[in-house]
Protein backbone atom coordinates (compact mmCIF):
# COMPACT_ATOMS: atom_id res chain seq x y z
CA UNK A 1 0.00 0.00 0.00
CA UNK A 2 1.31 3.37 -0.83
CA UNK A 3 3.13 5.36 1.87
CA UNK A 4 2.51 9.30 3.09
CA UNK A 5 4.67 10.38 0.07
CA UNK A 6 1.96 9.24 -2.33
CA UNK A 7 -1.49 10.05 -3.11
CA UNK A 8 -3.14 10.88 -0.49
CA UNK A 9 -6.70 9.68 0.27
CA UNK A 10 -9.34 11.69 1.05
CA UNK A 11 -13.27 12.52 1.35
CA UNK A 12 -15.19 15.30 1.61
CA UNK A 13 -17.28 15.47 5.17
CA UNK A 14 -20.64 16.19 5.01
CA UNK A 15 -22.30 19.51 6.45
CA UNK A 16 -22.53 18.46 10.29
CA UNK A 17 -24.88 21.91 11.40
CA UNK A 18 -28.33 21.22 11.77
CA UNK A 19 -31.71 23.17 11.14
CA UNK A 20 -34.44 23.39 13.28
CA UNK A 21 -37.81 24.85 12.51
CA UNK A 22 -39.38 26.50 15.51
CA UNK A 23 -42.97 26.50 15.84
CA UNK A 24 -45.17 29.23 18.26
CA UNK A 25 -48.28 28.95 20.41
CA UNK A 26 -49.49 31.26 23.04
CA UNK A 27 -52.06 31.19 25.80
CA UNK A 28 -53.89 33.18 28.02
CA UNK A 29 -52.62 36.57 26.21
CA UNK A 30 -54.30 39.63 27.86
CA UNK A 31 -56.97 41.84 25.96
CA UNK A 32 -55.69 44.41 24.52
CA UNK A 33 -58.94 45.40 22.37
CA UNK A 34 -61.71 47.23 23.97
CA UNK A 35 -64.37 45.11 21.85
CA UNK A 36 -62.31 42.49 21.01
CA UNK A 37 -59.97 40.38 21.89
CA UNK A 38 -56.25 40.75 20.94
CA UNK A 39 -55.05 40.50 17.47
CA UNK A 40 -51.48 39.35 18.23
CA UNK A 41 -48.21 38.50 16.44
CA UNK A 42 -44.86 37.18 16.77
CA UNK A 43 -41.45 39.15 16.07
CA UNK A 44 -38.29 37.24 16.10
CA UNK A 45 -34.94 38.62 16.96
CA UNK A 46 -31.60 37.31 17.31
CA UNK A 47 -28.75 38.57 19.96
CA UNK A 48 -26.10 40.08 17.58
CA UNK A 49 -23.61 41.48 20.44
CA UNK A 50 -25.11 44.06 22.74
CA UNK A 51 -28.08 44.72 19.99
CA UNK A 52 -30.48 42.23 18.64
CA UNK A 53 -31.50 41.46 15.10
CA UNK A 54 -35.06 41.25 13.53
CA UNK A 55 -34.96 37.64 11.78
CA UNK A 56 -39.15 37.35 11.07
CA UNK A 57 -42.92 37.63 12.24
CA UNK A 58 -45.59 35.62 11.79
CA UNK A 59 -48.85 36.61 10.26
CA UNK A 60 -51.09 38.32 12.93
CA UNK A 61 -53.90 36.39 14.70
CA UNK A 62 -57.17 37.99 14.89
CA UNK A 63 -59.95 38.51 17.98
CA UNK A 64 -58.01 35.58 19.73
CA UNK A 65 -56.03 35.24 23.11
CA UNK A 66 -54.90 31.80 22.56
CA UNK A 67 -52.95 31.94 18.85
CA UNK A 68 -51.44 29.14 17.46
CA UNK A 69 -48.81 30.92 14.54
CA UNK A 70 -48.64 28.99 11.01
CA UNK A 71 -45.78 30.51 10.27
CA UNK A 72 -42.78 29.19 11.42
CA UNK A 73 -39.00 30.02 12.16
CA UNK A 74 -36.01 28.44 10.28
CA UNK A 75 -32.70 28.74 12.02
CA UNK A 76 -29.22 27.00 11.95
CA UNK A 77 -28.01 25.88 15.21
CA UNK A 78 -24.39 26.65 15.82
CA UNK A 79 -23.66 24.29 19.71
CA UNK A 80 -20.49 26.57 19.51
CA UNK A 81 -22.09 30.19 19.86
CA UNK A 82 -25.15 31.29 22.60
CA UNK A 83 -27.46 32.05 20.42
CA UNK A 84 -29.92 34.03 22.06
CA UNK A 85 -33.51 34.17 20.70
CA UNK A 86 -35.99 37.34 21.89
CA UNK A 87 -39.45 36.38 20.68
CA UNK A 88 -41.76 39.79 21.06
CA UNK A 89 -46.13 39.38 21.75
CA UNK A 90 -47.42 42.47 20.55
CA UNK A 91 -51.42 43.27 19.54
CA UNK A 92 -51.43 44.33 16.13
CA UNK A 93 -53.35 47.76 15.44
CA UNK A 94 -54.46 49.13 11.73
CA UNK A 95 -53.77 52.80 13.33
CA UNK A 96 -50.90 54.11 15.31
CA UNK A 97 -47.99 51.84 17.28
CA UNK A 98 -48.63 48.27 17.87
CA UNK A 99 -49.67 47.57 22.07
CA UNK A 100 -46.99 45.39 23.41
CA UNK A 101 -47.59 42.29 25.34
CA UNK A 102 -45.09 40.88 26.25
CA UNK A 103 -41.11 38.87 25.39
CA UNK A 104 -38.63 36.09 26.61
CA UNK A 105 -35.19 35.52 26.15
CA UNK A 106 -34.20 31.88 25.44
CA UNK A 107 -30.85 30.10 23.54
CA UNK A 108 -31.68 28.32 20.61
CA UNK A 109 -29.80 25.47 22.26
CA UNK A 110 -32.39 24.59 25.15
CA UNK A 111 -34.89 24.61 22.44
CA UNK A 112 -33.10 22.32 19.54
CA UNK A 113 -32.29 19.89 22.48
CA UNK A 114 -35.35 19.82 24.30
CA UNK A 115 -37.23 16.31 23.63
CA UNK A 116 -40.77 18.28 23.86
CA UNK A 117 -42.13 21.84 23.26
CA UNK A 118 -41.48 24.08 26.54
CA UNK A 119 -43.84 26.56 28.00
CA UNK A 120 -42.04 29.87 28.97
CA UNK A 121 -43.63 33.34 30.65
CA UNK A 122 -44.43 36.31 28.15
CA UNK A 123 -43.25 39.19 30.63
CA UNK A 124 -43.68 43.25 30.38
CA UNK A 125 -42.09 45.92 32.52
CA UNK A 126 -41.69 42.00 34.85
CA UNK A 127 -45.51 41.55 35.10
CA UNK A 128 -46.74 38.10 33.81
CA UNK A 129 -48.37 38.49 30.34
CA UNK A 130 -49.47 35.14 29.44
CA UNK A 131 -47.70 31.86 28.57
CA UNK A 132 -45.71 31.41 24.92
CA UNK A 133 -45.05 27.65 23.61
CA UNK A 134 -42.34 26.83 21.60
CA UNK A 135 -40.94 23.51 20.04
CA UNK A 136 -38.12 23.39 17.82
CA UNK A 137 -37.91 20.00 15.17
CA UNK A 138 -34.50 19.87 13.28
CA UNK A 139 -35.34 19.36 9.61
CA UNK A 140 -34.16 17.89 6.32
CA UNK A 141 -33.88 14.77 4.91
CA UNK A 142 -32.57 11.32 6.67
CA UNK A 143 -28.71 11.51 6.95
CA UNK A 144 -27.23 8.37 5.89
CA UNK A 145 -23.91 7.28 5.11
CA UNK A 146 -22.95 4.19 2.70
CA UNK A 147 -20.35 1.68 3.54
CA UNK A 148 -18.19 0.26 0.29
CA UNK A 149 -15.70 -2.82 0.29
CA UNK A 150 -14.68 -2.99 -3.25
CA UNK A 151 -11.82 -4.79 -5.25
CA UNK A 152 -10.56 -5.06 -8.73
CA UNK A 153 -9.89 -8.05 -10.66
CA UNK A 154 -7.26 -8.06 -13.98
CA UNK A 155 -6.20 -4.89 -14.29
CA UNK A 156 -4.09 -3.66 -17.36
CA UNK A 157 -0.18 -3.97 -16.63
CA UNK A 158 1.18 -0.34 -17.18
CA UNK A 159 4.55 -0.24 -15.88
CA UNK A 160 7.56 -1.42 -17.13
CA UNK A 161 9.65 -3.41 -14.49
CA UNK A 162 6.49 -4.51 -12.72
CA UNK A 163 2.52 -4.47 -12.71
CA UNK A 164 1.06 -1.81 -11.55
CA UNK A 165 0.33 0.86 -8.74
CA UNK A 166 -3.58 1.17 -8.78
CA UNK A 167 -5.68 3.59 -7.09
CA UNK A 168 -9.30 4.82 -7.72
CA UNK A 169 -11.05 7.98 -7.74
CA UNK A 170 -15.16 8.51 -7.38
CA UNK A 171 -16.61 11.73 -9.44
CA UNK A 172 -19.56 13.12 -8.61
CA UNK A 173 -21.20 14.40 -11.96
CA UNK A 174 -23.13 17.31 -11.84
CA UNK A 175 -25.94 19.35 -14.04
CA UNK A 176 -24.17 20.48 -16.83
CA UNK A 177 -21.81 17.36 -16.77
CA UNK A 178 -19.72 19.06 -14.52
CA UNK A 179 -18.04 16.64 -11.88
CA UNK A 180 -16.06 16.73 -8.53
CA UNK A 181 -14.41 14.06 -6.79
CA UNK A 182 -15.70 13.08 -3.70
CA UNK A 183 -13.45 10.17 -2.91
CA UNK A 184 -10.14 8.84 -3.43
CA UNK A 185 -8.46 5.39 -2.66
CA UNK A 186 -4.92 4.63 -1.38
CA UNK A 187 -2.44 3.33 -3.51
CA UNK A 188 -1.67 -0.38 -4.07
CA UNK A 189 1.69 -1.09 -5.14
CA UNK A 190 2.79 -3.65 -7.84
CA UNK A 191 -0.96 -5.49 -8.30
CA UNK A 192 -3.71 -6.48 -10.54
CA UNK A 193 -5.90 -7.02 -7.97
CA UNK A 194 -5.95 -5.36 -5.45
CA UNK A 195 -8.20 -5.24 -2.40
CA UNK A 196 -9.14 -1.72 -1.43
CA UNK A 197 -9.88 -0.88 2.58
CA UNK A 198 -13.70 -0.62 3.18
CA UNK A 199 -14.21 3.03 3.16
CA UNK A 200 -17.70 4.95 3.54
CA UNK A 201 -19.25 8.41 2.75
CA UNK A 202 -21.87 10.82 3.39
CA UNK A 203 -25.39 9.61 1.35
CA UNK A 204 -25.54 13.65 0.14
CA UNK A 205 -22.39 14.24 -0.74
CA UNK A 206 -21.94 11.11 -2.91
CA UNK A 207 -25.17 11.35 -5.03
CA UNK A 208 -27.13 15.67 -3.34
CA UNK A 209 -29.65 13.67 -1.88
CA UNK A 210 -30.59 11.69 -5.87
CA UNK A 211 -29.98 8.45 -5.68
CA UNK A 212 -29.85 8.66 -9.66
CA UNK A 213 -27.15 10.96 -9.63
CA UNK A 214 -24.14 9.48 -12.10
CA UNK A 215 -21.15 8.31 -10.52
CA UNK A 216 -17.75 7.94 -12.28
CA UNK A 217 -14.94 5.54 -11.31
CA UNK A 218 -11.69 6.64 -12.84
CA UNK A 219 -9.09 3.63 -11.74
CA UNK A 220 -5.52 5.09 -12.10
CA UNK A 221 -1.69 3.34 -12.07
CA UNK A 222 0.47 6.02 -9.82
CA UNK A 223 3.95 6.94 -10.77
CA UNK A 224 6.40 8.43 -8.47
CA UNK A 225 7.57 11.22 -10.93
CA UNK A 226 4.88 11.73 -13.82
CA UNK A 227 1.30 12.11 -13.53
CA UNK A 228 -0.52 8.77 -13.36
CA UNK A 229 -1.54 6.66 -16.10
CA UNK A 230 -5.48 6.15 -16.33
CA UNK A 231 -6.38 2.36 -16.33
CA UNK A 232 -10.04 3.15 -17.27
CA UNK A 233 -13.39 4.28 -16.14
CA UNK A 234 -16.86 3.54 -15.90
CA UNK A 235 -20.28 5.41 -15.18
CA UNK A 236 -23.08 4.37 -12.91
CA UNK A 237 -25.68 5.12 -10.15
CA UNK A 238 -26.05 4.34 -6.79
CA UNK A 239 -29.16 1.86 -7.64
CA UNK A 240 -26.99 -0.21 -10.11
CA UNK A 241 -23.89 -0.31 -7.15
CA UNK A 242 -26.72 -1.87 -4.91
CA UNK A 243 -27.28 -4.84 -7.23
CA UNK A 244 -23.75 -6.02 -6.26
CA UNK A 245 -23.29 -6.55 -9.98
CA UNK A 246 -19.36 -6.19 -11.72
CA UNK A 247 -18.41 -3.44 -13.48
CA UNK A 248 -16.29 -3.24 -16.74
CA UNK A 249 -13.11 -0.49 -16.53
CA UNK A 250 -12.71 0.33 -19.90
CA UNK A 251 -10.32 2.26 -20.94
CA UNK A 252 -11.47 4.52 -24.36
CA UNK A 253 -7.89 5.54 -26.09
CA UNK A 254 -7.10 1.78 -26.06
CA UNK A 255 -10.78 0.87 -27.33
CA UNK A 256 -10.03 2.65 -30.03
CA UNK A 257 -7.11 1.37 -30.70
CA UNK A 258 -7.62 -1.77 -30.86
CA UNK A 259 -11.49 -1.97 -31.67
CA UNK A 260 -13.52 -5.31 -31.60
CA UNK A 261 -10.75 -6.78 -30.39
CA UNK A 262 -10.72 -4.63 -26.60
CA UNK A 263 -12.51 -6.47 -24.40
CA UNK A 264 -11.88 -4.27 -20.88
CA UNK A 265 -8.72 -3.09 -18.76
CA UNK A 266 -10.45 -4.50 -15.33
CA UNK A 267 -13.18 -5.49 -13.69
CA UNK A 268 -14.67 -3.17 -10.78
CA UNK A 269 -16.63 -5.40 -7.44
CA UNK A 270 -18.38 -4.46 -4.97
CA UNK A 271 -17.90 -6.92 -1.93
CA UNK A 272 -19.91 -5.07 0.26
CA UNK A 273 -22.31 -2.53 0.84
CA UNK A 274 -23.89 -0.81 3.41
CA UNK A 275 -26.23 2.44 4.29
CA UNK A 276 -26.46 3.36 7.84
CA UNK A 277 -28.07 6.71 8.93
CA UNK A 278 -25.99 9.06 10.43
CA UNK A 279 -27.02 10.69 13.27
CA UNK A 280 -26.90 14.06 14.14
CA UNK A 281 -25.81 15.76 17.92
CA UNK A 282 -29.23 17.51 17.74
CA UNK A 283 -30.92 13.78 17.53
CA UNK A 284 -28.43 12.89 20.83
CA UNK A 285 -29.44 16.09 22.99
CA UNK A 286 -32.71 15.58 21.89
CA UNK A 287 -32.15 11.95 23.85
CA UNK A 288 -30.91 13.38 26.85
CA UNK A 289 -27.19 13.06 26.52
CA UNK A 290 -25.27 14.78 29.07
CA UNK A 291 -22.76 17.22 28.75
CA UNK A 292 -20.23 17.45 31.58
CA UNK A 293 -17.90 19.81 31.81
CA UNK A 294 -15.12 19.94 33.51
CA UNK A 295 -12.70 23.20 34.15
CA UNK A 296 -8.81 23.45 34.87
CA UNK A 297 -6.77 26.10 35.40
CA UNK A 298 -2.72 27.11 35.45
CA UNK A 299 -1.53 28.31 38.90
CA UNK A 300 2.32 28.05 37.51
CA UNK A 301 4.83 31.29 38.63
CA UNK A 302 5.08 32.45 34.64
CA UNK A 303 1.48 34.01 35.45
CA UNK A 304 3.07 36.91 37.36
CA UNK A 305 2.08 38.24 40.24
CA UNK A 306 -1.90 38.24 40.86
CA UNK A 307 -1.32 41.51 42.56
CA UNK A 308 0.84 43.25 39.44
CA UNK A 309 -1.37 44.64 36.91
CA UNK A 310 0.91 42.81 34.18
CA UNK A 311 0.08 39.30 35.88
CA UNK A 312 -2.36 36.71 33.68
CA UNK A 313 -4.41 36.56 37.05
CA UNK A 314 -4.48 40.08 37.47
CA UNK A 315 -7.97 41.26 38.68
CA UNK A 316 -8.70 44.92 38.51
CA UNK A 317 -11.81 46.70 36.47
CA UNK A 318 -11.57 44.68 33.24
CA UNK A 319 -12.06 40.46 33.50
CA UNK A 320 -8.56 38.76 32.93
CA UNK A 321 -8.04 36.14 30.18
CA UNK A 322 -8.79 32.79 32.63
CA UNK A 323 -11.95 34.83 33.51
CA UNK A 324 -12.97 36.19 29.93
CA UNK A 325 -12.09 31.96 29.40
CA UNK A 326 -14.20 30.49 31.71
CA UNK A 327 -17.52 32.68 31.39
CA UNK A 328 -17.42 32.51 27.48
CA UNK A 329 -17.19 28.92 27.73
CA UNK A 330 -18.85 28.10 30.50
CA UNK A 331 -22.35 30.04 29.54
CA UNK A 332 -22.35 27.42 26.51
CA UNK A 333 -21.32 24.35 27.98
CA UNK A 334 -22.88 24.41 32.09
CA UNK A 335 -26.93 24.73 30.50
CA UNK A 336 -26.38 21.27 29.04
CA UNK A 337 -25.26 19.55 32.22
CA UNK A 338 -28.37 18.60 34.35
CA UNK A 339 -27.25 19.50 37.62
CA UNK A 340 -25.04 22.46 36.73
CA UNK A 341 -22.63 20.94 39.01
CA UNK A 342 -18.86 21.36 37.74
CA UNK A 343 -16.08 20.02 39.17
CA UNK A 344 -12.63 22.79 38.75
CA UNK A 345 -9.29 21.95 39.43
CA UNK A 346 -5.90 23.66 39.59
CA UNK A 347 -2.53 22.97 38.94
CA UNK A 348 1.03 24.27 39.29
CA UNK A 349 0.00 26.30 43.05
CA UNK A 350 1.78 25.59 46.30
CA UNK A 351 -1.08 25.45 48.90
CA UNK A 352 -1.94 26.34 52.29
CA UNK A 353 -1.19 24.92 55.18
CA UNK A 354 2.36 24.17 54.81
CA UNK A 355 3.30 25.38 50.99
CA UNK A 356 6.02 22.89 50.59
CA UNK A 357 5.76 21.56 47.61
CA UNK A 358 3.89 22.36 44.12
CA UNK A 359 0.17 20.55 43.56
CA UNK A 360 -0.19 19.44 39.88
CA UNK A 361 -3.54 18.85 40.39
CA UNK A 362 -5.89 20.23 43.94
CA UNK A 363 -9.62 20.87 44.01
CA UNK A 364 -10.26 24.44 43.59
CA UNK A 365 -13.20 24.74 46.16
CA UNK A 366 -10.94 23.17 49.15
CA UNK A 367 -13.49 20.70 49.67
CA UNK A 368 -13.24 16.53 49.43
CA UNK A 369 -15.63 17.56 46.39
CA UNK A 370 -14.32 19.39 43.59
CA UNK A 371 -18.01 20.53 42.05
CA UNK A 372 -19.32 23.73 42.16
CA UNK A 373 -22.18 25.89 41.26
CA UNK A 374 -22.56 26.69 37.60
CA UNK A 375 -20.16 29.70 36.13
CA UNK A 376 -20.65 31.67 39.54
CA UNK A 377 -19.21 29.14 40.95
CA UNK A 378 -16.19 28.61 39.29
CA UNK A 379 -15.34 32.23 39.67
CA UNK A 380 -15.54 31.95 43.03
CA UNK A 381 -13.57 29.01 43.81
CA UNK A 382 -10.72 30.67 40.91
CA UNK A 383 -10.69 33.63 43.35
CA UNK A 384 -10.76 31.74 46.38
CA UNK A 385 -7.74 29.87 45.42
CA UNK A 386 -6.04 33.06 43.84
CA UNK A 387 -6.29 34.80 47.10
CA UNK A 388 -4.70 32.06 49.03
CA UNK A 389 -1.92 30.02 46.81
CA UNK A 390 1.58 30.61 45.87
CA UNK A 391 2.02 30.86 42.74
CA UNK A 392 4.97 28.00 41.77
CA UNK A 393 5.34 25.28 38.89
CA UNK A 394 6.31 23.39 36.40
CA UNK A 395 3.27 22.88 34.69
CA UNK A 396 2.06 19.67 34.23
CA UNK A 397 -1.29 17.84 32.14
CA UNK A 398 -0.60 14.55 33.29
CA UNK A 399 -2.44 14.30 36.66
CA UNK A 400 -5.75 16.27 35.13
CA UNK A 401 -5.92 14.36 31.76
CA UNK A 402 -5.83 10.92 33.77
CA UNK A 403 -8.59 12.23 35.89
CA UNK A 404 -10.26 12.88 32.94
CA UNK A 405 -9.47 9.94 30.94
CA UNK A 406 -10.93 7.93 34.37
CA UNK A 407 -14.03 10.06 34.51
CA UNK A 408 -14.77 9.34 30.66
CA UNK A 409 -14.38 5.70 31.16
CA UNK A 410 -16.96 5.49 34.18
CA UNK A 411 -19.48 7.68 32.11
CA UNK A 412 -19.40 5.16 29.58
CA UNK A 413 -22.50 3.22 30.29
CA UNK A 414 -24.37 6.97 31.42
CA UNK A 415 -25.17 8.14 28.30
CA UNK A 416 -22.88 11.35 28.89
CA UNK A 417 -19.82 12.96 27.41
CA UNK A 418 -17.18 14.91 29.14
CA UNK A 419 -15.34 18.04 27.79
CA UNK A 420 -12.48 19.23 29.21
CA UNK A 421 -11.68 22.60 30.12
CA UNK A 422 -7.63 23.40 30.49
CA UNK A 423 -6.46 27.50 30.59
CA UNK A 424 -2.89 27.64 30.66
CA UNK A 425 -0.10 30.14 30.17
CA UNK A 426 2.77 27.94 28.57
CA UNK A 427 4.94 25.09 27.95
CA UNK A 428 4.12 21.73 29.05
CA UNK A 429 6.91 19.80 31.39
CA UNK A 430 5.59 16.57 30.77
CA UNK A 431 4.70 16.39 26.93
CA UNK A 432 5.17 12.45 26.50
CA UNK A 433 2.67 12.18 29.60
CA UNK A 434 0.32 14.17 28.34
CA UNK A 435 0.64 13.09 24.82
CA UNK A 436 0.08 9.07 26.13
CA UNK A 437 -2.93 10.05 28.00
CA UNK A 438 -4.09 11.54 25.30
CA UNK A 439 -3.72 8.61 22.90
CA UNK A 440 -4.92 6.65 25.44
CA UNK A 441 -8.07 8.85 26.09
CA UNK A 442 -8.94 8.71 22.36
CA UNK A 443 -11.63 6.14 22.18
CA UNK A 444 -13.79 7.68 25.12
CA UNK A 445 -16.64 10.03 25.38
CA UNK A 446 -13.88 12.81 26.07
CA UNK A 447 -13.10 16.26 24.20
CA UNK A 448 -10.26 17.88 25.73
CA UNK A 449 -10.20 22.08 24.83
CA UNK A 450 -7.23 24.09 25.31
CA UNK A 451 -7.15 28.01 25.67
CA UNK A 452 -3.72 29.21 25.94
CA UNK A 453 -3.70 32.58 27.70
CA UNK A 454 -0.77 35.51 27.24
CA UNK A 455 1.94 35.49 24.45
CA UNK A 456 3.91 32.40 25.74
CA UNK A 457 5.45 29.77 22.81
CA UNK A 458 2.38 27.02 22.41
CA UNK A 459 3.83 25.12 19.68
CA UNK A 460 4.13 22.05 22.04
CA UNK A 461 0.29 22.41 22.50
CA UNK A 462 -0.42 22.50 18.54
CA UNK A 463 1.48 19.44 18.69
CA UNK A 464 -1.12 18.00 20.94
CA UNK A 465 -3.93 19.44 18.89
CA UNK A 466 -2.56 16.59 16.13
CA UNK A 467 -4.40 18.57 13.79
CA UNK A 468 -1.63 17.67 10.98
CA UNK A 469 0.32 14.78 12.71
CA UNK A 470 -1.94 12.52 14.79
CA UNK A 471 -0.08 11.55 18.50
CA UNK A 472 1.01 8.28 18.35
CA UNK A 473 1.57 6.48 21.58
CA UNK A 474 5.73 6.54 22.99
CA UNK A 475 5.19 3.10 24.73
CA UNK A 476 2.77 1.13 22.36
CA UNK A 477 3.65 2.94 19.13
CA UNK A 478 -0.43 3.40 18.47
CA UNK A 479 -1.67 6.36 16.88
CA UNK A 480 -4.91 8.24 18.49
CA UNK A 481 -8.14 7.01 17.29
CA UNK A 482 -9.97 10.22 17.28
CA UNK A 483 -8.85 13.74 17.13
CA UNK A 484 -10.41 14.66 20.56
CA UNK A 485 -8.05 17.91 21.63
CA UNK A 486 -9.46 21.60 20.03
CA UNK A 487 -6.49 24.20 21.03
CA UNK A 488 -6.71 28.09 20.74
CA UNK A 489 -4.23 30.32 21.46
CA UNK A 490 -6.42 33.36 22.54
CA UNK A 491 -4.56 36.31 22.03
CA UNK A 492 -3.00 35.01 18.73
CA UNK A 493 -6.33 34.43 17.21
CA UNK A 494 -8.12 37.50 19.11
CA UNK A 495 -5.48 39.56 17.00
CA UNK A 496 -6.63 38.09 13.41
CA UNK A 497 -10.09 38.52 14.37
CA UNK A 498 -12.11 41.44 14.89
CA UNK A 499 -15.31 39.84 15.62
CA UNK A 500 -13.28 37.06 17.90
CA UNK A 501 -14.96 34.81 19.79
CA UNK A 502 -13.55 32.53 21.87
CA UNK A 503 -16.48 29.93 22.92
CA UNK A 504 -16.93 29.61 18.86
CA UNK A 505 -13.03 29.13 18.43
CA UNK A 506 -12.91 26.23 21.26
CA UNK A 507 -16.34 24.34 20.98
CA UNK A 508 -16.86 24.23 17.16
CA UNK A 509 -14.71 20.84 16.75
CA UNK A 510 -17.12 19.06 19.85
CA UNK A 511 -20.04 18.16 17.93
CA UNK A 512 -18.50 16.73 15.38
CA UNK A 513 -16.85 14.60 18.11
CA UNK A 514 -19.32 13.70 19.46
CA UNK A 515 -21.51 12.06 16.41
CA UNK A 516 -17.59 10.24 15.75
CA UNK A 517 -17.46 8.52 18.89
CA UNK A 518 -21.41 7.82 19.08
CA UNK A 519 -21.32 6.09 15.54
CA UNK A 520 -17.52 4.51 16.54
CA UNK A 521 -19.33 2.38 19.94
CA UNK A 522 -22.94 1.83 17.73
CA UNK A 523 -24.62 4.49 20.25
CA UNK A 524 -28.12 5.15 19.04
CA UNK A 525 -29.72 8.32 20.03
CA UNK A 526 -32.75 7.61 22.63
CA UNK A 527 -36.00 8.61 22.67
CA UNK A 528 -36.59 11.77 23.11
CA UNK A 529 -36.83 13.47 26.79
CA UNK A 530 -37.38 17.09 28.29
CA UNK A 531 -34.39 18.63 28.95
CA UNK A 532 -34.30 21.42 31.76
CA UNK A 533 -32.86 24.65 31.49
CA UNK A 534 -32.85 26.76 34.84
CA UNK A 535 -34.69 29.68 33.35
CA UNK A 536 -35.38 31.88 30.55
CA UNK A 537 -32.43 34.03 29.34
CA UNK A 538 -33.04 36.94 30.89
CA UNK A 539 -35.56 36.04 33.49
CA UNK A 540 -33.47 34.07 36.18
CA UNK A 541 -31.13 36.30 35.39
CA UNK A 542 -29.44 33.41 33.27
CA UNK A 543 -26.56 33.69 32.96
CA UNK A 544 -26.31 34.45 36.14
CA UNK A 545 -24.10 37.46 36.26
CA UNK A 546 -20.85 37.31 37.64
CA UNK A 547 -21.85 38.76 41.93
CA UNK A 548 -17.58 38.05 43.12
CA UNK A 549 -16.92 41.81 42.20
CA UNK A 550 -14.25 41.33 45.44
CA UNK A 551 -12.26 38.50 46.29
CA UNK A 552 -13.99 36.16 49.16
CA UNK A 553 -13.73 36.00 52.44
CA UNK A 554 -10.58 33.92 53.32
CA UNK A 555 -11.75 30.75 54.91
CA UNK A 556 -7.71 30.25 56.30
CA UNK A 557 -5.74 32.10 58.84
CA UNK A 558 -4.12 35.85 58.21
CA UNK A 559 -1.40 35.23 56.66
CA UNK A 560 -2.16 33.18 53.47
CA UNK A 561 -1.78 34.67 50.28
CA UNK A 562 0.65 34.90 47.21
CA UNK A 563 4.13 35.30 48.08
CA UNK A 564 3.29 35.27 52.01
CA UNK A 565 4.07 32.24 53.80
CA UNK A 566 1.89 30.63 57.10
CA UNK A 567 1.75 32.42 60.15
CA UNK A 568 1.64 29.51 62.63
CA UNK A 569 -0.98 29.07 64.96
CA UNK A 570 -2.21 27.08 68.13
CA UNK A 571 -4.11 24.32 66.70
CA UNK A 572 -2.58 24.30 63.54
CA UNK A 573 -4.26 24.56 59.81
CA UNK A 574 -6.72 22.21 58.45
CA UNK A 575 -5.58 20.28 55.29
CA UNK A 576 -6.30 21.13 51.85
CA UNK A 577 -7.80 17.87 51.03
CA UNK A 578 -8.02 16.13 47.77
CA UNK A 579 -10.25 13.06 47.04
CA UNK A 580 -8.82 9.82 47.38
CA UNK A 581 -9.90 8.85 43.97
CA UNK A 582 -7.84 10.96 42.19
CA UNK A 583 -4.64 10.26 40.45
CA UNK A 584 -1.44 10.94 42.03
CA UNK A 585 0.85 14.04 40.74
CA UNK A 586 3.04 13.56 37.95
Amino acid sequence: MATAQMVQPFFYEDDCTSTVEISMTCRNLPKMDMFSDSDPFITLFLKEGKNFLKIGQTEVKKNTNNPKFDKVFQMQYKFEEEQVLKFVCEDHDKVGSHDYIGDVQVRLGELASSGEPIDFDLKHEGKLRGKIQLCAEEIGGVKAKIKFSVQCQKLDKKDFFGKSDPYFEIRKIREGKHSVVVFRSEVYKNTLNPVFKAFEIGMFLLCSGDDNTPLKFDVFDWNLNSPPDPIGTFTTSLPEIKKGKDFEIVNHEKQKKKGGKYKNSGIFHFTDIKIVPIHTFVEFLKGGLQIQLMVAIDFTGSNGNPSDPRSLHYIGGTDNEYIEAIKSVGNILVPYDSDQRIPVFGFGAKLPPNYDKAQHFFHLNGSANPEVEGVEGILAAYRQTLAHCRLSGPTKFGSILGYAKESAQNQIEEYSYTILLIITDGVIDDMTVSSDLIVESSTLPLSIVIVGVGGADFSNMHKLDADEIPLVHSRTGSQMKNDIVQFVPMREVKSKSQHFNLAKEVLEEVPDQVTTYMSSHNVEPRSAVPRVFKGAYGQAPYPPSDPYGAPPPNPYPQGYGYGVGPTPQAGGYPPYPVAPSAPPAI
